[in-house]
């Protein structure tokens, strides 16, 4: 879901550029964007405790956060290792979102009522893989990276928020690396990857709902971009958030289509 900080070497770690001094402020930073990804993505799905229930609609504008800032928070990390390093610490981060993403489709598919789309975590794994080959920049890698958004493609209706969601940590790395037009397009395919004939309707229609999803879309990003550069008061102390996120996943989900079920027996 995440890519979770692991112990590094200072030597195998690389700041990420434009941010804010000094390693222990970088991380932080990249702690809240991870914190703020995981609970805009618990109270998107806090709806599913009763579809349709108007309290629970502004549940879905909020979620609209949690995607993008994954994805940043996934290449933030991948842009402090070295260009296609592929070591125990890559290793056991594929692995985890490989294996969560086969653990959580049961709970995924009950919260949704259906079995339409896989869960998120197979969108970020395919990502995280693109995003790695493109910065390895060696033939295997980008041979690799250019398969898998093959295949991306042709599982475009399947994949939760589609090709665009697939692409979206590669462009989320090269604007973190490299700027210039790149994070406008990597905003740009956030919006593109929410986008829905439902959402293009609504906006045509000036429906203020749909005006404030494509806000929150458009900011989500910037936001993010803005938490792991900016200078962060030093007495401001934030949680790592470790592998248990994985298992917050699934968990999170099954107890949220538990809940649904009890209260439409009441």
């Amino acid at each position: 879901m995440i890519e979770l900080p692991q112990p590094s070497t200072p030597a195998a770690v690389r700041p990420l550029p434009g941010a804010a001094a000094p390693s222990h402020a970088r991380e932080r930073g990249l702690d809240l964007v991870k914190w703020l990804a995981l609970a805009s993505m618990a109270v998107d799905h806090l709806r599913f405790l009763s579809p349709g229930q108007p309290l629970l609609a502004g549940c879905f504008v909020v979620g609209r956060l949690a995607f993008p800032l994954f994805c940043l928070a996934l290449a933030a990390n991948l842009a402090r290792r070295p260009a296609g390093a592929f070591s125990a610490s890559e290793r056991r981060h594929l692995g985890a979102l490989l294996l969560f993403a086969v653990f959580s489709e049961p709970a995924h598919d009950l919260m949704l009522g259906n079995a339409h789309k896989f869960n998120i975590l197979v969108t970020l794994a395919l990502g995280w893989g693109i995003a790695w080959g493109c910065n390895a920049l060696q033939r295997g890698p980008l041979l690799m990276a250019g398969l898998l958004a093959g295949g991306a493609a042709w599982l475009h209706a399947s994949l939760t928020y589609g090709l665009p969601g697939v692409l979206l940590p590669t462009f989320c790395l090269f604007a973190l690396q490299r700027g210039g037009p790149w994070p406008a397009l990597a905003t740009a395919t956030v919006l593109l990857a929410n986008f829905t004939p439902r959402l293009s309707a609504g906006l045509l229609a000036g429906e203020p709902r749909d005006a404030l999803i494509a806000a929150v879309c458009l900011a989500a990003l910037p936001l993010g971009l803005w938490l792991l550069r900016a200078p962060l008061p030093t007495g401001l102390r934030v949680s790592a958030v470790g592998r248990w996120a994985y298992f917050f996943y699934p968990l999170h989900m099954l107890i949220i289509a538990a809940t649904a079920i009890l209260l439409r027996t009441l």
